[in-house]
């Protein structure tokens, strides 16, 4: 299901293995973890980054590694591309999302519809809608050095149980991570981020090549 795959590459957006840290408090998150992820929202229109993926199982051994960039574009626009180990393009523009393989020569389109309120990603491209989608907590972070805001989805259907965001004390985001439904853990961690950095257009629509099989679900 695209759902799940999109949710796992993004996270938007893992817990680390064994993670036993408990919330700092079951109500409302610390107002400093709120207002850093509003602060961050706050006049974005893209953001991009260089990125380092971690999947875990849920005994925390690493499934797979990998590296990539991604661009977002608000409200939901997405280039998502792995370079390495296994290439692998996401591309959404804001109706359809395409995903495709290269080494198989395959891509398969899909409406984004209303799941992607449902993905990792929704958290950062629809900020006004936050408490709608999501109950909030604050974890804290070992080194101090980000501050950690939790969100629990309130929609049934979500393919993750939460998700992590670390943002730094000047609102930059560092990391996300989330654990699916399955109990596998994703963390993705953010480098040489851009914000508002003018992404061409083109990134975000997908014209598939020459002889790729398309599918259509």
């Amino acid at each position: 299901m695209y759902v799940r795959l999109f949710s796992r590459l993004l996270p938007a957006l893992a817990v680390a293995a064994g993670l036993a840290v408990a919330p700092t408090h079951a109500g409302e998150p610390a107002p400093d973890a709120r207002a850093a992820l509003e602060r961050f929202v706050d006049g974005l229109e893209t953001f991009s980054a260089d990125f380092t993926q971690t999947v875990r199982d849920e005994t925390g051994y690493v499934l797979q590694e990998s590296d990539g960039v991604m661009h977002l574009g608000l409200p939901n626009r997405l280039y998502w591309e792995v370079t390495d180990p296994f290439p692998q393009t996401i591309v959404s523009d804001g109706a359809d999302l395409w995903t495709f393989d290269p080494d198989l020569a395959q891509a398969t389109v899909r409406p984004l519809g209303d799941a992607f309120d449902a993905t990792p990603i929704a958290a950062i491209t629809q900020a006004d809608r936050l408490d709608e989608h999501f109950r909030m907590d604050v974890w804290p972070v070992d080194d101090a050095s980000a501050m950690r805001l939790v969100l629990i989805p309130r929609n049934q259907q979500a393919d993750f149980t939460h998700l992590e965001l670390d943002l730094t004390p000047d609102s930059d985001l560092t990391r996300m991570a989330f654990r699916d439904i399955f109990g596998q853990q994703t963390e993705i961690r953010f480098h040489a981020t851009e914000r508002n950095a003018g992404v061409d257009e083109s990134r975000f629509t997908f014209d598939p090549p020459s002889g790729t099989d398309i599918y259509r679900p």
